[in-house]
C-alpha cells in the first residue's frame, strides 16, 4: 500500500509543480518585459535630469567664480588704469594666473583696458589690441551686444572655446574694461556628459548639449539625426519621444537650461535594451526548467525517505506491540490512540504547560485528570525549591547526575508533604530549582513546618542547601503563571537577608519595596583606601558599600556587584582572583548569600593590599625617576639647574643619580634637560610674540651662543626659521 501510494504521490507532485511553474515562468517574462520597457523612459528621464542639474550648477559655480577674478580689487585697479605701470600690469597678470590655476575648467582668459586699448593674456602677457592674436573676441567686447555672462560658442585659431565676458551687465556708466574667461570644451564635456554615455563608440546612449541653432556645444552627434530630432521636438521645456532613424528605433529625451539656451539631448537605442531583455528572459526559462528538474527531483527524494521511516515504525508495531491491524495506517492510528490513552508518559509535559500559560484548557484538563490527583483539590498551593549556589554543584556533577539529584529532592518533597487531605506534583524546569504543585482541601491547610522539614532532610541526606518560597492557597482555576513568577522572584530574597528560612508571599512586598540607592562615591573611596594600604579604612568602606547592597533587590544587587567586580579588575589588573568579565559572573554564581561574597571580599583586600606592599618597594626606583623627571619639569627655567640640583633635591649622589636616570629611562640625565629645555624654547616660539632673547631666558640657557648653538644642532634651523614656518604651516 505504501508503494503505490509513493508512486501516486510522485506522480501527481510532478503534474502540480509543472501546471504551477510553467505558467508562472510565462507570466514571469511578459511581466519582465513589460516592466523593463516602462522603465527604460524612467531611467531616461532620471538620466538627463541628473545631466541638468549638473549643467546648471556647474555653470552658475563658473558665472559666480569668474564675478570673484573681475571684483578682484588688483584686477579692477588694472581695468581702470590710464598709464602704463609695470607693476600694476605684474600684479594684475600674477592674480589673473593665480585664479585661473585653482579652476580646472578655464583654459585661459582676456583682461581688456578699454582706454589704454590694452589687453591682458593670462598665456602670452600684455598686448597691445593690433598684437593680440583673438580678434574674433576682441571684436565682440567692442561691439558691446547682449553677451555679458551668456556662455558662447566660437572657434579661433583652428580651436573651439566656450567664452564667457563680464560685468555681468550693462548699466547707465560706461565700462572701460572687460574680463573674458575661456572654458575648455573638451574638460567640460569629460565632466559633465561623458559619464553618460556620450564618449566615443558608445552609441547605445549618447547625451549632446546644443543651441537653439543646432550648433554642437559639447557632445558628438549626427547632423542628420539630430535634425529630425529638433524637428520631432516640442516647444516644451522638457519632453520625450520615440524616433526612428537609419531603420532602428531610438528613445529621445531632452531638456532646456534655464540659464543659457542650450538644450540636453540624450538618445538611447532601443536594439541593444531589446537584446539584453531577450537575454534575461531566456535565463528566466533556463532557470525555470532547472528549477522544475530539481524539485521533481527533491519531490522523489522525499516521497521515498518520507515513507520508508513509517513502514518500518508500522512494522515494529505490528511485531513488538502485536497489535492487529488491516493495514500499516489502521496500526500506527491504533498505537497513537494507545500512546493518548497511556498519558502518565505525557503528564509532566502538561504540568509545565500549565504553569507557563497559566491556565489549562478543556482537554489537557480532561488528560492530567486522569493521572493525577492534583485536580481531585479545589484549593492549591505553590512552592519553589532552588538549590543554593546551582552553579558550584553543576560544576561537580554532569548533566544526568544533576537529574538524579533533583528526582531526590522531589522523592524526599513528596514523602514530607504527601497526607490524606493533599496531593502533590513535582515539576522540573531543567534550571535551579523545582516546582511544587500542592493540592490541599482545605484553605487554611498550614505546611510550614514540613517545608521546614524538607529542607532539614535535603542537607542532611543530599548534603544540598535550598531556599524555599510558597504560596497562599489559589483556585485550581486561577492564573498559576504569575504566582510561579513571584515565589521564583522570593526564593532570591535569601541571596540579600541571608536568612535561613520558608518564604511565604507575606514577605515579597517588602522584597519588592527594597530601593536602588547606589552611591559610586563608596567604591571610589574604597579602590583608594585599597590603593593607600589602609586595611581597616577598606574594610569600613566594604561594609558602607554592603549596607547599600541589603537595599537592593536581587537584580539590581547583581548588577552592582558586577560592577564593583569590575572596577577591582580595572583597577588592580592582575593582582584579582578573578580578571575578565566572564569570570565575574562565573564566580557570583558560587555564592548562596551576600554575607559570602562580603566575608570573601574582605579576605581579597587584605591580600591585595599585601600585593601592592610589596610591589611598591620594587617600583620605588621608578618612583625616584618620575620625581627627579618632575623637578626637572619645574625648574627648566633655572639656568642653575644640573645634576649635581637635582641629586640634592632626592638626597642621592650625583653618580648615583645619573646611572639611576640612564638605567630606568635609557637617555642620560643632562641630555634629557636639553632636551627639555629645546621643548620648552619650541613651544613658546609658536604660543607667545617673545623675542628670542626672552624665550631663550625661560627655558634656562645661561648663553645666547650655547642657546642657538643648542637649538640649530636639535632642528637643523634658526629659532627665527622655526618661528617663520610654524606660522606658515598654521596660516595654510
Amino acid at each position: 500500500m505504501f508503494k503505490s501510494t509513493y508512486l501516486r504521490i510522485f506522480l501527481w507532485s510532478c503534474i502540480l509543480i509543472t501546471i504551477i511553474i510553467i505558467p508562472f515562468s510565462l507570466f514571469l517574462i511578459q511581466r519582465f518585459s513589460d516592466y523593463a520597457s516602462s522603465q527604460l523612459g524612467y531611467i531616461n528621464r532620471d538620466r538627463i535630469e541628473e545631466t541638468l542639474d549638473r549643467t546648471e550648477f556647474i555653470l552658475a559655480k563658473l558665472k559666480w567664480y569668474g564675478l570673484n577674478i573681475y571684483e578682484d580689487q588688483t584686477l579692477q585697479n588694472w581695468i581702470y588704469s590710464l598709464g602704463d605701470d609695470p607693476l600694476l600690469d605684474a600684479a594684475a597678470l600674477q592674480t589673473l594666473s593665480k585664479y585661473l590655476s585653482k579652476e580646472s575648467f578655464f583654459e585661459g582668459a582676456y583682461l581688456f583696458n578699454m582706454r589704454r586699448e590694452k589687453v591682458m593674456d593670462s598665456k602670452v602677457g600684455l598686448l597691445s589690441f593690433d598684437e593680440f592674436s583673438d580678434q574674433t573676441i576682441l571684436k565682440r567686447v567692442k561691439q558691446k551686444g547682449p553677451f555679458l555672462l551668456r556662455y558662447s560658442h566660437y572657434e579661433t585659431g583652428g580651436k573651439s572655446y566656450i567664452s564667457l565676458v563680464f560685468p555681468s551687465s550693462y548699466v547707465e556708466k560706461e565700462h572701460y574694461g572687460y574680463l573674458v574667461v575661456l572654458l575648455n570644451p573638451q574638460v567640460l564635456q569629460n565632466y559633465l556628459i561623458s559619464g553618460e554615455g556620450s564618449e566615443k563608440g558608445a552609441k547605445d546612449y549618447q547625451v549632446t548639449l546644443m543651441d537653439r541653432s543646432g550648433q554642437t556645444i559639447l557632445g558628438q552627434a549626427d547632423d542628420r539625426i539630430m535634425a529630425g530630432v529638433m524637428r520631432s521636438r516640442t516647444d516644451a521645456k522638457k519632453g520625450s519621444f520615440e524616433l526612428k532613424a537609419d531603420e532602428q528605433t531610438l528613445y529621445v529625451n531632452y531638456a532646456d537650461l534655464d540659464t543659457q539656451d542650450w538644450t540636453i539631448y540624450s538618445l538611447s537605442g532601443m536594439k541593444q535594451f531589446r537584446k539584453q531583455v531577450t537575454s534575461f528572459q531566456q535565463t528566466i526559462v533556463l532557470c525555470s526548467i532547472l528549477l522544475l528538474i530539481l524539485l521533481l527531483v527533491a519531490v522523489l527524494w522525499n516521497s521515498h525517505f518520507f515513507f520508508k521511516p513509517f513502514r518500518i515504525l508500522a512494522a515494529q508495531i505490528h511485531g513488538k506491540l502485536g497489535i492487529h491491524a488491516k493495514s500499516d495506517i489502521d496500526a500506527i492510528r491504533q498505537s497513537v490512540v494507545l500512546l493518548r490513552d497511556h498519558s502518565p508518559l505525557i503528564k509532566t509535559e502538561f504540568l509545565r504547560r500549565w504553569i507557563l500559560q497559566g491556565r489549562l484548557g478543556n482537554s489537557a484538563r480532561e488528560a492530567l485528570s486522569r493521572e493525577s490527583k492534583i485536580l481531585q483539590y479545589e484549593w492549591i498551593r505553590l512552592a519553589v525549591v532552588k538549590i543554593d549556589a546551582f552553579y558550584e554543584t553543576a560544576e561537580r556533577y554532569d548533566f544526568a547526575s544533576q537529574r538524579l539529584l533533583k528526582y531526590a529532592i522531589g522523592n524526599i518533597a513528596e514523602e514530607v508533604l504527601i497526607s490524606k487531605d493533599r496531593a502533590i506534583e513535582v515539576v522540573d524546569f531543567g534550571g535551579d530549582h523545582l516546582l511544587l504543585l500542592i493540592g490541599i482541601a482545605d484553605q487554611a491547610d498550614d505546611m510550614m513546618e514540613d517545608l521546614s522539614q524538607l529542607s532539614r532532610m535535603v542537607n542532611r541526606y543530599i548534603q544540598l542547601n535550598i531556599t524555599v518560597a510558597y504560596s497562599t492557597a489559589r483556585h485550581v482555576r486561577d492564573d498559576l503563571r504569575a504566582v510561579y513568577d513571584d515565589l521564583c522572584e522570593l526564593t532570591l530574597f535569601k541571596f540579600i537577608s541571608g536568612d535561613d528560612k520558608i518564604y511565604t508571599e507575606q514577605e515579597y512586598e517588602r522584597y519588592a519595596d527594597l530601593q536602588y540607592q547606589p552611591d559610586d562615591t563608596l567604591l571610589d573611596l574604597l579602590i583608594q583606601s585599597i590603593r593607600s594600604g589602609k586595611e581597616e579604612q577598606s574594610f569600613h568602606w566594604l561594609e558602607q558599600w554592603f549596607v547599600r547592597l541589603q537595599a537592593m533587590n536581587y537584580s539590581e544587587c547583581q548588577f552592582q556587584l558586577k560592577l564593583m567586580f569590575f572596577s577591582f579588575v580595572k583597577s588592580f589588573s592582575k593582582l584579582t582572583t578573578v580578571h575578565n568579565v566572564k569570570g565575574i559572573e562565573n564566580h557570583l554564581k558560587k555564592f548562596a548569600k551576600l554575607e559570602d561574597i562580603h566575608m570573601w571580599m574582605k579576605k581579597e583586600i587584605s591580600r591585595i593590599i599585601s600585593l601592592l606592599g610589596d610591589q611598591k618597594s620594587l617600583n620605588r626606583k621608578g618612583k625616584i625617576v618620575e620625581e627627579m623627571i618632575e623637578y626637572i619639569r619645574y625648574h627648566i627655567h633655572d639656568p642653575r639647574l644640573s645634576v649635581e640640583s637635582i641629586a640634592d633635591h632626592i638626597e642621592l649622589s650625583a653618580k648615583y643619580s645619573r646611572q639611576l636616570f640612564l638605567d630606568h629611562y635609557g637617555m642620560s640625565l643632562s641630555n634629557y634637560i636639553l632636551n627639555m629645555r629645546i621643548e620648552k624654547v619650541k613651544e613658546l616660539l609658536q604660543q607667545t610674540d617673545m623675542s628670542v632673547a626672552e624665550i631663550a631666558q625661560q627655558a634656562g640657557f645661561q648663553t645666547k651662543s650655547h642657546f642657538f648653538t643648542a637649538f640649530k644642532k636639535a632642528t637643523g634651523m634658526t629659532p627665527a626659521q622655526y618661528r617663520y614656518q610654524q606660522i606658515d604651516e598654521a596660516s595654510g
